[in-house]
């Protein structure tokens, strides 16, 4: 993060996941580095839990939110993203771009408001592939396999951009049921 200058451009699985109409309620990121995406958020009025293990890029997150004036919207929490907690059922969004580990994702799934979103994007293992061993990537189609039954999947796609591969998700939580 050191070594090449941020753009805190959003990424367009998070415009996707506000295109999608998430309820109110706060936003969470995982391995969120030094996210345009909190930053879209809370522009937006939301507010971001932004967890990552890197210090530098939440440092250069809070310094980037101080001077766009929405360092109030933007919590950073210095945390392993695979260990971290984010609690159950807590956030209208929860989105995760360029990562991958099982138990993240499945506390994730779990943080998600009835109602809310999850946005996930993973590197992407593919039959051809020269490393298949990386336990970063996943098999496209493996996401969505792994979403609990409560989850609708909206959009599900390989992303190819350049040399690198993903898979992207995003999914919608049922509603709370009605009493």
């Amino acid at each position: 993060y050191m070594g090449e200058p941020p753009t805190f451009v959003a990424h367009p699985l998070a415009e996707a996941a506000v295109a999608a109409g998430p309820p109110d309620g706060p936003v969470l990121e995982l391995a969120s580095g030094r996210s345009g995406n909190a930053l879209m958020l809370a522009k937006a009025g939301r507010h971001v839990l932004a967890v990552d293990i890197s210090d530098v890029a939440l440092s250069q997150l809070s310094i980037e939110a101080e001077r766009r004036g929405v360092s109030a919207n933007i919590e950073c929490v210095l945390a392993d993203t695979a260990s971290y907690d984010p609690g159950e059922e807590r956030f209208a969004l929860v989105l995760a771009t360029y990562f991958w580990d099982a138990t993240a994702f499945a506390a994730a799934c779990g943080a998600v408001m009835p109602g809310g979103l999850l946005g996930w994007e993973a590197l992407a293992r593919l039959p051809d592939d020269e490393r298949p061993h990386l336990p970063w990537r996943i098999p496209h189609g493996e996401l969505s396999a792994r979403l609990p039954e409560r989850f609708t999947v909206l959009e599900e796609q390989l992303v190819v951009s350049g040399g690198k591969r993903s898979t992207r998700l995003l999914a919608r939580a049922a509603p709370a049921a009605q009493v």
